[in-house]
């Protein structure tokens, strides 16, 4: 069997399992009790995206077994946190610029001008919905 390339090691034990399962019900609670704090919500995104990499970790660690696996496998596992890490850095970048883009071209103004322009010339064609909050 070695001289396939296969690896053997031994099964984990039960309490380790029962650890990493009771470490992950903690931090459920934890994300959970951090919602209630009433922080800030850039630091609350940052405090729950904290709590969700060690149960990541801890999930694809013990769970989907990388602890014990080679290491290309545990290289392609985490090439895919790249690949979402650029995927957001270039979504934030476009929503941080957008309101001055929005500001910019006055298309936000623009498209509320036709909205009620279009809500009192062809009113039979809207069906009744609540007003928006703050109008």
């Amino acid at each position: 069997m070695a001289s396939t390339g296969e690896h053997h090691h031994e099964p984990t034990p039960l309490w380790i399992y029962m650890g990493v399962y009771f470490t992950l019900l903690f931090l459920t609670i934890v994300t959970v009790g951090v919602s209630y704090l009433g922080l800030p919500p850039t630091l609350s995104i940052i405090v729950a995206m904290a709590v969700a990499l060690v149960k990541s970790f801890f999930v694809s660690a013990w769970f989907m077994h990388l602890a014990h696996d080679s290491k290309f496998n545990i290289l392609f596992f985490l090439s895919a946190f790249w690949f979402i890490g650029a995927f957001f850095i270039f979504t934030m970048a476009d929503l941080s610029s957008r309101d001055r883009v929005m500001k910019a071209s006055d298309s936000f103004e623009l498209r509320k001008d036709k909205a009620e322009t279009f809500r009192y010339t062809n009113p039979d064609k809207i069906k009744s919905a609540p007003e928006p909050a703050g109008h």
